[in-house]
């Protein structure tokens, strides 16, 4: 277990780090979808009890697509956020899943998301562009540890792999924070609202540890209204 653990650890040692703020990934239209597009991320953690993780994207897909995928050995779908159709978001940890519905989702801008899990209480709430969900019970006691393997691009079917492109990503994604606490509900709403918040400690879009496999770009973000001259 510790060789492979090792192993696992190895693997980023050429991995980029730097300071996305002002930056996305873009995903284009990858019709042969032959190398895969997808987005690696480092987290430095092997335990999961509770956690909060918010992005923002641009998509004007309607169709399935994963929005952030982590894996561990145990698990393809440990934790998984995914926009099942318009309107509709599938929150898995594990076994366990809830779709949340009748939820405002733009085609022509962009969507801030966040989503918050209590392993202890099994308590979810899912965020969208500044409204809030009631709470819904959902991986009460569930156990996210072990090597993990986080991505965002693609939905994993096997941990590192197993990819569909039925469920691959399709726009841009920006200003991705993961933390290992509850988020409070002001802090989230700044984020919502592009004003001040602490980083995520888990994932850190301004300090981010992260690998690109296929056909994935970085571009300027146009979030927040560019400055013209």
């Amino acid at each position: 277990m510790e060789t492979r653990t090792l192993l696992f650890s190895l693997l980023w040692a050429a991995a980029l780090c730097e300071d996305l703020s002002g930056k996305q990934f873009t995903f284009p239209d990858d019709p042969k979808s032959l190398n895969v597009p997808h987005v690696t991320l480092h987290i430095d953690t092997d335990s999961i009890p509770t956690m909060t993780v918010c992005l923002r994207f641009f998509s004007q897909l309607q169709r399935t697509q994963g929005l952030f995928s982590l894996a561990t050995r145990d698990h393809p779908n440990a934790v998984m956020l995914m926009k099942s159709s318009q309107g509709k978001y599938k929150v898995h940890l594990g076994s366990n899943t809830y779709e949340f519905e009748d939820l405002p989702t733009h085609l022509l801008d962009w969507n801030s998301v966040c989503w918050t899990w209590d392993s202890g209480t099994g308590l979810n709430q899912l965020w969208l562009n500044g409204l809030r969900t009631s709470q819904k019970l959902v991986g009460l006691n569930y156990d996210v540890s072990g090597d993990m393997n986080a991505i965002i691009g693609q939905e994993q079917d096997a941990f590192q792999g197993g990819y569909n492109q039925n469920d691959s990503f399709e726009g841009d994604v920006t200003d991705l924070h993961m933390w290992s606490h509850i988020v409070s509900a002001c802090d989230i709403r700044s984020y919502m609202n592009q004003g001040s918040f602490n980083p995520g400690n888990l994932l850190n879009w301004n300090d981010l540890s992260y690998k690109i496999s296929g056909n994935v770009y970085i571009q300027e973000s146009d979030f927040k209204e560019p400055a013209c001259y």
